[in-house]
């Protein structure tokens, strides 16, 4: 099912190209649908799913549905919250609210809210919120209180806090109910949502030990859009074993996408692990680096990712080809769905092979025909250039450029300095390059560019200096219009004010990926990106807003997938419309 509430005419064509390639494989058909089939509501301005109009939607048949969650009926609107308070499990005693209500208050100690920050944007299908505090000192029940303007009463949630899947250690949380979570989500959209935070401590005999505690607060706005597509990501493992799993916004868990082992075009005695990957444009399948962990050398492989047909060889992907791809470290792939018809389903690729002396050149490859391929030529940039990304349009190609003789190994940067360039794809010849102006800082390396949806803004990773490139603590995520202008750093590369000792610089924020589509309402433009950060220590997977707002584009805090394994090194997410299954767990 897409979803491209008040999309740009080039998203709606990107649509309806979709649909004709779904059509050309003898599948699918296309029909307009009231926004309702979403489970929306239409309440025009503010308030309750404020999206208003019709939502443009697909139907196509099983093989290439892009369905995320299982249609549900829509939840009775909610116009308050319930008088009665929300005891969270056994442990909670039955006067928790008298507790903090009749004991005087003591003048210190308010927790810190990890999550949400203050002012976070969160899509209408998000994850239920889940809150993270951490603890002043000893305290031992909370006491979180929700406020929305209009509404005649609070919600009030007493719990003891668990610490299950908070990423920042030794933090509690809570977990919204997930049916009051979509109530809530498709009835108050465009307002402040307030949170505020108090902690005591109970003793073991139930009185009150040290004294409620002043108020943390922080607000959450729910957006009348939605985040769509899937994130499939690299996982890898204490043991080494790099693999894709994978899930839709507001899943509670992952799944697997694809294990080395299943990977037809492989070496099954060298290769043990999936490492960089890329959709490819209809969602069926994923270019990808494959190879041994051990020795880090990775050769480029493509593989179906259809439940049922996980890890076979796209019935379009010509042997002759194949032979090419499997002998090219080329790094990440990059694909347009504006060259994913037979005869012209084109993989980008950088080289590096030092046999032939072919390092750092942009190679294009045709995958259904047998001896199409070549290299994109740079007028003007003599430079390596590594880590291509391509136009939704497909017309033009963002790159990384570096002068250093060595600085690209497998397809990829290995250390600065880079910048951010540009060339025509040319119809497969190339043209001139030039430097991305806000994207090639002489003092910083810029690197991992990803286009936006509509081609007006690119993602990528800044660091200062021209040290090594990856997972480097230095890195933070940047934007810049497509055709050059003033950067502007992310909000979401910083956590929250409170965690004192924990700031960027120094969190490993990096491998930014745009969500598929980017959706209107309201006279805003809602985009969506995720990226990898470390700053829970291991590598985990982030979500931030991006909005348009006439010429004004502002970025939001990020948020926290809670449904991804703690314990996992997760990295290079790729966010597109994947056809995986959906995780039903409700």
């Amino acid at each position: 099912m897409y979803d491209l509430r008040f999309g740009s005419r080039f998203q709606k064509c990107r649509l309806l190209a979709f649909l004709l390639l779904a059509m050309a494989a003898g599948c699918g058909r296309a029909e307009v649908q009231a926004s309702s089939a979403m489970g929306l509501r239409d309440a025009g301005s503010g308030g309750a799913g404020a999206m208003g109009g019709m939502t443009i939607i697909s139907s196509v048949d099983a093989a290439v549905s892009v369905d995320s969650v299982p249609p549900r009926d829509l939840p009775p609107p909610l116009t308050d919250f319930p008088v009665d308070p929300i005891l969270d499990g056994a442990s909670v005693p039955g006067n928790a609210p008298d507790l903090f209500a009749n004991t005087a208050p003591r003048n210190w100690g308010a927790p810190c809210i990890v999550s949400p920050e203050p002012n976070t944007l969160v899509p209408m299908n998000w994850l239920r919120p889940r809150f993270e505090f951490l603890r002043a000192s000893d305290e031992n029940l909370f006491e979180i209180k929700l406020i929305v303007a209009g509404f005649a009463h609070p919600l009030l949630i007493y719990t003891t806090g668990e610490t299950a899947h908070a990423w920042h250690k030794g933090d509690s949380t809570y977990a919204l109910d997930a049916n009051l979570w979509d109530q809530l989500r498709t009835s108050v959209t465009d307002q402040p949502i307030a949170v505020s935070i108090r902690a005591l401590t109970l003793s073991s005999s139930g009185t009150v030990q040290t004294a409620p505690s002043l108020a943390a607060t922080s607000s959450f706005t729910v957006a009348p859009v939605e985040a769509p597509g899937k994130i499939v990501y690299w996982a890898l493992t204490q043991a080494g074993a790099g693999s894709l799993k994978g899930f839709g916004i507001g899943e509670e868990s992952v799944e697997d996408v694809l294990l080395v082992g299943q990977v037809k075009a492989s070496i099954p005695t060298q290769d043990n692990c999936i490492g960089c990957h890329a959709a490819t444009p209809d969602g069926r399948g994923v270019g990808m680096v494959l190879g041994s962990n051990g020795d880090a050398t990775y050769f480029n492989s493509i593989a179906d990712i259809q439940e049922g047909t996980a890890g076979n060889i796209p019935s379009y992907v010509d042997p002759g080809a194949l032979t090419t791809l499997r002998a090219t470290k080329g790094g990440t792939p990059a694909f347009s769905l504006a060259h994913w018809l037979d005869g012209d389903r084109i993989m980008i690729t950088t080289s590096d092979n030092n046999a032939t002396s072919d390092i750092g050149n942009l190679h294009w490859l045709q995958l259904d025909s047998p001896n199409q391929q070549g290299v994109l030529a740079r007028n003007g940039d003599s430079n390596l250039a590594t880590e291509p990304t391509f136009s939704h349009d497909g017309q033009t190609i963002a790159y990384v450029s570096s002068p250093g003789t060595s600085s690209v190994y497998d397809g990829r940067l290995t250390n600065g300095p880079a910048d951010i360039y540009s060339v025509p794809y040319g119809d497969r010849k190339g043209g001139a390059a030039t430097p991305i102006t806000g994207a090639a800082d002489p003092n910083s390396t810029e690197y991992y560019p990803a286009y936006c949806p509509d081609d007006t803004l690119i993602a990528f990773t800044r660091m200062a200096g021209n040290g090594n490139s990856y997972s480097n603590s230095a890195a933070e995520v940047f934007l810049v219009p497509a055709k050059g202008g003033v950067a502007q750093r992310l909000a979401a590369n910083d956590v929250a004010t409170c965690l004192n000792g924990i700031q960027s610089p120094g969190l490993t924020n990096d491998w930014p990926k745009w969500s598929p589509h980017a959706t209107s309402a309201n006279g805003k433009t809602y985009y969506w990106l995720t990226f990898s950060s470390h700053r829970s220590g291991t590598a985990q997977l982030f979500v931030t807003a991006v909005v348009l707002d006439g010429g004004s584009l502002t970025t939001f805090a990020a948020l926290y997938l809670w449904n991804q394994p703690p314990s996992e090194s997760n990295h290079t997410p790729s966010w597109d419309d994947y056809q995986i299954p959906p995780i039903v767990q409700r």
